[in-house]
């Protein structure tokens, strides 16, 4: 049996890989949605609950451990079982885990190809600071070695490092292909029971912090208002807890059908049979490798508040996607794109 930590999709997506090669997979995760999705296509799911604490909520770190600790009594993992870590940042829950189960099993870990983070450590960042006690107590209490990470969104964050895998004998999982030619594919040969569509919109979580709410507003009004029909697909989440900001960003699709969110939408792809839209979802990257489809970002559309922002998602999505994704500039443009599919 093949265990794999799944708190967000790209992990779901490596483990369906995994189970494609003839092996079989039992899913651990917090995620709604993943869960959901494993209780749809019977795949074997452990779920547990999700607790993250701060340097003022360390106490959450006790609970979170007596959890983790009842799921490794549980696990009848052994010799011939293999724990699957898939990344290195972020997700101290599977470092205890990967630790723990490698006492008893193989353990392996693997490095997604497009995580371009440098490794940073310093005293004297502010973050740093205020980390420093989690820091202590995920090695104190949870027997953690941590480092810091500075990631691409430019926010420090724990991570392991080479030292951790070599301690603790993970040895690195060496599939044929490299993660993102798994996931793509996994989804070329997945299509969902759920209905087709034309045109489906994606949404990659709340962006008010980020783009000016009227001109997405404004967007989507106008774009509604061509003569063509709409699907909308919401970002899958952690929790079920919805904000007042996401209530109004989510009425502006009101009238459109909706996808189910538990549905991973690069599973959804070859049940859209012209266009696939979002202002700058990176699941536009594999849809766009997709031949039937427009994979088009809207992010050149709205108003951002950083500028130089907008321009490295536009960097990021371009380079990703081999340049196979549409920028339009000007709404005629898109409006072009959309009539001639």
């Amino acid at each position: 049996m093949y265990y794999i930590f799944c708190g967000a999709y790209k992990s779901l997506f490596f483990a369906l890989y995994i189970r494609n090669q003839g092996n079989k997979i039992t899913v651990l995760t917090y995620n709604k949605d993943i869960i959901k999705y494993c209780q749809a296509e019977n795949i074997n799911c452990i779920e547990f609950q999700y607790i993250r604490s701060s340097v003022f909520t360390t106490y959450k770190l006790i609970s979170l451990k007596r959890i983790l600790d009842k799921i490794i009594k549980e696990v009848a993992f052994n010799t011939e079982d293999a724990f699957i870590l898939l990344g290195d940042q972020k997700t101290y829950d599977a470092f205890y885990l990967a630790k723990e189960f490698s006492k008893k099993g193989r353990v392996y870990y693997k490095i997604p190809e497009n995580i371009s983070t440098k490794f940073k450590k310093s005293k004297f960042k502010p973050f740093f600071i205020r980390g420093d006690p989690i820091k202590l107590v995920l090695k104190s209490y949870y027997g953690l070695d941590l480092v810091y990470f500075r990631s691409d969104e430019k926010s420090p964050c724990f991570g392991v490092d080479k030292t951790f895998f070599n301690k603790h004998n993970m040895k690195e999982y060496l599939p044929d292909i490299d993660v993102e030619e798994a996931i793509l594919e996994t989804v070329k040969k997945i299509k969902s029971s759920y209905k087709e569509v034309d045109n489906l919109i994606i949404d990659q979580g709340l962006v008010i912090s980020v783009l000016k709410f009227d001109t997405i507003k404004n967007l989507y009004e106008k774009l509604f208002e061509l003569p063509i029909k709409f699907a909308f697909k919401k970002h899958p989440k952690i929790t079920e807890y919805k904000s007042q900001n996401e209530e109004k960003y989510y009425n502006i699709f009101k009238n459109c059908d909706e996808i189910p969110k538990y549905i991973p939408v690069e599973f959804y792809g070859n049940n859209i049979k012209k266009n696939v839209i979002s202002l700058y979802s990176t699941s536009l990257t594999t849809l766009s490798q997709l031949p039937h489809l427009n994979a088009i970002s809207l992010l050149e559309l709205v108003d951002w508040y950083d500028e130089s922002y907008k321009n490295e998602w536009r960097e990021r999505l371009n380079s990703t996607s081999n340049g196979k994704i549409h920028f339009p500039k000007t709404f005629e443009e898109l409006k072009e794109i959309l009539l001639k599919s």
